[in-house]
């Protein structure tokens, strides 16, 4: 089979390998898209590592299953679970799966023609289309992200940084009847015109325009919540000077180290006494049936998100292009497409 292997920063070529074959309690599946996360872009420009494999946005199509398989046949289409509960932990024991203390990965390598995993790792989809079953991890991000700011009817939500995640966030909001803003720099104009298209309010450039004043104009108390998909040291001290008393700030970017420093008014956050929350959607099997519905329902449009589709052979094309070029939204690559 074709897989492909990554040596960072820029490099990825696709390697012959022996076909996987499913053991007691494994499925063989045909990967048939597989998304390009903002994490396999930011680590392709930036980081250093050996050749490995990727991939954890993916569906495809049931090949085969081994012995003690149940729910599951040749022919089903499935999407990919990032993530599991372990089950033993403090919190799993006290039915609190959602803060698990030791999510069970599937091990990010779906960049490939076939995948072997045990069967709990995957998600039937009898109606959804293979694009739309590859968003559903991603998806589940943008879910949590929402749930974590506690939007809710009627809120005024700030967006910082319209890229996939934040984007899907928007029509989630607007579905609970929440207001939109947006932030996102000028030059990325298909992103930000696809938030407008799925009912962003306003969008403002932080690169044109004082931000900050546009929107304290807009909303004199402040918004109600501030959803953050960008750098945090960046993102954060923003989101603290948008929010109103009580607010809370919900943030998924990340810094990809283990320290890093931001510049906040702590005095300004405590006697506003706002709250600030990392989001972290893992375990996210636990929201995947809400995402197929959000899918199904066609309250996230697959057709609208993916941008740009490539075969295996053109996976450096597609990593070049999501990592380097601001005219794209989400970029998926698979069988689909050979």
């Amino acid at each position: 089979m074709k897989a492909a292997f990554f040596k960072l920063p820029g490099r990825v070529e696709i390697w012959d390998e022996p076909n996987p074959e499913p053991g007691e309690g494994d499925v063989l599946v045909q990967v048939l898209a597989c998304g390009i996360c903002g994490t396999d872009a930011e680590a392709f420009r930036s980081h250093q590592r050996d050749w490995h494999r990727r991939g954890h946005e993916y569906s495809g199509r049931v090949v085969a299953v081994g012995d003690g398989v149940k729910g599951l046949k040749e022919g089903d289409l499935v999407a990919g679970i990032g993530s599991l509960p372990c089950g033993e932990c403090r919190s799993c024991r006290s039915g609190d799966e959602r803060c698990c203390d030791h999510p069970r990965g599937f091990g990010s390598d779906a960049f490939a023609e076939f995948l072997c995993k045990p069967a709990s790792f995957f998600f039937p989809i009898p109606d959804l289309r293979p694009e739309e079953g590859a968003l559903m991890e991603p998806l589940t991000v943008a879910m949590d992200l929402v749930r974590d700011g506690a939007v809710r009817g009627g809120s005024q939500v700030v967006l910082i940084g319209a890229g996939p995640i934040g984007l899907m966030t928007i029509p989630i909001g607007k579905a609970m009847g929440a207001k939109v803003t947006v932030v996102h720099p000028s030059q990325s104009e298909r992103r930000w015109r696809q938030a407008l298209d799925w009912g962003a309010d306003f969008v403002f450039h932080p690169d044109r325009e004082d931000v900050v004043d546009r929107i304290l104009k807009l909303l004199p108390d402040g918004a109600d919540t501030v959803l953050v998909t960008i750098k945090p040291s960046v993102g954060i001290p923003l989101a603290a000077r948008l929010c109103r008393v009580g607010g809370t700030i919900a943030f998924i970017g990340m810094e990809w180290r283990r320290e890093a420093s931001l510049t906040l008014d702590i005095d300004r956050f405590h006697f506003r006494k706002l709250r600030l929350v990392g989001s972290n959607h893992n375990p996210c099997s636990l929201l995947y049936p809400d995402a197929a519905e959000l899918l199904k329902k066609k309250v996230i449009k697959a057709d609208e998100l993916v941008s740009h589709r490539f075969g295996w052979n053109e996976i450096d094309r597609a990593f070049r292009l999501s990592a380097y070029e601001k005219g794209c939204l989400k970029v998926m690559v698979g069988t689909l497409w050979d």
